[in-house]
């Protein structure tokens, strides 16, 4: 059984994952290194919630394919962290948060994003 759900839907173009790595100016999000094929660092875009077909926002990193590897079926977004997030991975838990955990409690919602921003909205 895979642990990758949907399908691609027809707005995954290749342009659009190029906007994606466009807004990180061709650099991975978690460890900065530009695109680099021949070197290991062909940039990818990852499902975080392995959903290929939701391309929200929150939940697609932009990812070099050495951090890609590192994180692919380590990361899960429901999962509780004790530490604080690092600065790459915020604003995706913060829209998983926002988007998929507090979607019908606007309170909640206005709590948790305040608490995992470290009080900043």
């Amino acid at each position: 059984m895979s642990k990758f759900k949907g399908e691609y839907p027809p707005e995954w173009t290749k342009e659009f994952r190029q906007s994606l790595r466009d807004e990180f100016d061709n650099k991975c999000e978690r460890c900065r290194h530009a695109h680099d094929p021949k070197h290991g660092y062909t940039l990818t875009v990852h499902h975080l919630d392995n959903d290929k077909g939701n391309l929200a926002r929150w939940n697609l990193a932009v990812l070099c394919q050495r951090c890609h590897l590192k994180i692919q079926g380590r990361v899960f977004l429901a999962q509780f962290f004790m530490l604080e997030h690092s600065d790459w991975f915020l604003p995706h838990v913060i829209g998983y948060y926002k988007n998929v955990v507090f979607k019908d409690d606007e309170l909640a919602r206005q709590h948790g994003i305040v608490r995992l921003s470290g009080g900043q909205k």
